[in-house]
């Protein structure tokens, strides 16, 4: 007798997920990790919500339906978590990713007031000596990796110190690539990574003002705490929003961009002649990077999408890299081009779109300004993708400048 009124919400569920388009992939397994185009077109092709039932959730992968989903904070929401398992979203708890709602809106513009256009402009001498001595020393070089030695270089040396923990910045890159792989399925690498993600929650509850710099990103989030508008477990917490996602993504997008240069010498002998176009070329080296896959929320209020019902406390993975792949918004998507228009969802979107989206743009436009200004041509060759539940893009390639 008191089964009965829950009984009948998941049989709906079930007759949902049982009429709805299906693709039996596994989003996180190795293969698709260093080689996701195909399962991205799966996911694409079959609808615009389809049911993974390896992973007990939905996904959306076509541009235009995960921006629109993107745009409705109301119904998917991101307080439970953004990861596709229950331990990540548990130790996510207080981050600003990981809320809704004022709660949101006052972590983000806590955050904001360290990562927004006038309070990095201070920084641009700074990027800029550090991509010309980047530049100047790979010149000499034979050949290089353009990923460790030229992609991390600017983000490492720079940004690592605004960030203001008195860690390494090579302390700083592990703890970011274990919180990213937590993020997926509970699967092998989600467990080998949580130790490491473990590490940087341990780390931000032993944080107080004494172990930060005074005029660093970490220290902006204790003086909200001081003004009351934060608690103080909040403010911790809310440096990992700082150390996690500061240098992987923009890394990967800098190695994106390289890699796309090398690979079309005349769209760079272009950008040398038109230095206007770096903008637009940073954009579209996001695009196709996509570092981060996509994240998970949860849905609030049962809705349709197309004809699929999806229902309170379901899963829902929002896949910006296969947005960003979609032939029925891009043209020719797969292909790197100077005279693309329009955003795209590699910074994520709406209320939940990346806070350091500004400071990731002034990093690879500085770098591309001295590149356009020194280095004649660019070769790459040897590309070896990465393995990262969330973070895709290039571990390595070779290059050489002349």
């Amino acid at each position: 007798m008191t089964a009965a009124p829950r009984a009948a919400p998941i049989r709906a569920r079930r007759a949902a997920r049982r009429d709805a388009p299906t693709v039996d992939v596994d989003l996180y397994g190795p293969s698709t990790l260093v080689n996701p185009q195909p399962v991205y077109r799966k996911i694409r092709d079959a609808g615009p919500v389809v049911w993974l039932p390896k992973h007990k959730v939905w996904a959306m992968g076509r541009f235009d339906d995960v921006r629109d989903a993107l745009r409705d904070d109301v119904t998917f929401r991101n307080g439970r978590g953004v990861a596709a398992n229950p331990v990540a979203n548990l130790l996510g708890r207080k981050t600003v990713i990981n809320s809704d709602d004022d709660r949101h809106s006052m972590r983000r513009r806590i955050l904001m007031e360290s990562l927004m256009s006038r309070a990095i402009r201070p920084s641009i001498p700074v990027l800029r000596e550090e991509a010309e001595a980047t530049v100047g020393r790979l010149m000499e070089r034979e050949s290089f990796d353009g990923i460790a030695d030229f992609a991390s270089r600017l983000p490492v040396a720079a940004v690592a110190d605004l960030v203001g923990v008195r860690v390494s910045p090579q302390q700083m890159l592990t703890w970011g690539a274990g919180t990213f792989d937590i993020l997926g399925s509970m699967n092998r690498r989600s467990l080998d990574a949580a130790p490491t993600a473990l590490g940087l929650f341990l780390y931000t509850t032993r944080l107080n003002r004494s172990r930060v710099t005074p005029d660093g990103w970490a220290a902006s989030v204790f003086d909200a705490a001081d003004r009351g508008e934060l608690t103080k477990s909040e403010a911790r917490m809310m440096v990992i929003d700082f150390v996690a996602p500061s240098l992987d993504t923009t890394i990967l997008a800098a190695g994106q961009l390289l890699w796309s240069l090398g690979q079309n010498p005349e769209l760079y002998a272009q950008l040398r002649a038109e230095p206007d176009l770096i903008p637009t070329a940073v954009v579209e080296a996001v695009r196709l990077a996509s570092p981060i896959r996509g994240f998970t929320r949860t849905v609030a209020r049962d809705t349709d999408i197309d004809g699929v019902r999806l229902h309170a406390g379901e899963r829902v993975v929002m896949l910006y890299a296969a947005a960003n792949m979609d032939e029925r918004h891009f043209d020719a998507p797969e292909t790197f081009t100077l005279h693309r228009r329009g955003s795209n969802l590699g910074w994520g979107h709406g209320m939940h779109t990346c806070v350091g989206m500004q400071l990731s743009k002034l990093e690879m436009q500085t770098l591309l300004q001295v590149l356009i200004t020194w280095v004649s041509t660019i070769e790459v060759s040897d590309p070896v993708p990465m393995s990262n539940n969330c973070l895709q893009g290039f571990a390595s390639f070779r290059s050489r400048f002349t």
